[in-house]
C-alpha cells in the first residue's frame, strides 16, 4: 500500500482504475494499491444455488394465477417471514432434494409428531446406531438426517449441523461407523412425506466414550 497526495489530480479519489490500481483512504490517509482478483470461495456451490433459484423462479412464472394465489394464502397461513416465492422455493427444493415431484400447489398441512430418537453404541458393529419410531406415515416417507460432531464438553448447536442423508423412514435406523472416543455426536431428524409435508425436528446427542 502506497500513500499518495492529490491522487488523479484531485484532493481525494476512491475506487478501482481498470484492472490495475485501487484508490482509497484509511484513517484520512489516501493510498493506492495494486488490484488483485478476489478469490471466490465456494464458487461451485454458489453457482449451484444460483442455478436452483433461477430454475424455481422460472417455475413460479409458469404457475397459473390460481396456483400463485394458493401460495400467497399458504404463506399467510403458516406465518412465514419470506415472500410466497421464497416459500414456494423452499418446498420445491425440499421435494427436489428428497426425490419427490416438485409441488405446483402448496401442501395441505397435516400435523405430524416429531420422531422419537434413540442413539446408542453397538459394540458388535463398532458403530453408533441412531433409531427412530415409525408412526402411521404414507409409503415412501423419508427420514431427513442432519449431523455434527464436537468436543465432549460442547453443547449441541443446531446451526452447526449439516445434512447427512435421506433414509427410507421404514428402515427405522441409521448406522454411523468408526466413531472416535470422547467426541459428542449429535443428530437432528425430521420425517419428510411425499406431499412435501414434514414433521418438526427431533434432536439427540451422545458423548461416545469407546468400548
Amino acid at each position: 500500500m502506497t500513500k499518495v497526495a492529490d491522487p488523479l489530480h484531485s484532493k481525494k479519489a476512491s475506487g478501482r482504475l481498470g484492472d490495475m490500481l485501487v484508490y482509497g483512504s484509511w484513517r484520512g490517509i489516501s493510498y493506492v494499491r495494486i488490484y488483485r482478483q478476489p478469490k471466490v470461495k465456494g464458487s461451485a456451490r454458489l453457482k449451484k444455488v444460483n442455478d436452483l433459484f433461477r430454475q424455481q423462479t422460472r417455475r413460479w412464472a409458469k404457475l397459473s394465477e390460481k396456483e400463485r394465489l394458493a401460495w400467497f394464502a399458504f404463506t399467510a397461513l403458516i406465518g412465514a417471514k419470506g415472500t410466497p416465492l421464497s416459500v414456494f422455493t423452499k418446498y420445491s427444493t425440499l421435494a427436489l432434494d428428497a426425490g419427490f415431484p416438485e409441488p405446483v400447489f402448496p401442501p395441505r398441512l397435516r400435523k405430524y409428531d416429531p420422531p422419537r430418537l434413540k442413539l446408542s453404541p453397538d459394540k458388535k458393529l463398532k458403530a453408533l446406531v441412531l433409531s427412530w419410531n415409525l408412526p402411521n406415515l404414507p409409503d415412501n416417507s423419508l427420514a431427513d438426517i442432519y449431523f455434527c460432531s464436537s468436543k465432549a464438553s460442547h453443547s449441541p448447536d443446531p446451526h452447526r449441523h449439516h445434512h447427512l442423508a435421506f433414509i427410507p423412514a421404514e428402515d427405522r435406523h441409521f448406522v454411523l461407523g468408526d466413531p472416535k472416543p470422547n467426541v459428542r455426536y449429535s443428530f437432528r431428524v425430521r420425517l419428510i412425506l411425499p406431499d412435501s409435508n414434514h414433521s418438526p425436528f427431533s434432536a439427540v446427542s451422545l458423548v461416545y466414550e469407546g468400548f
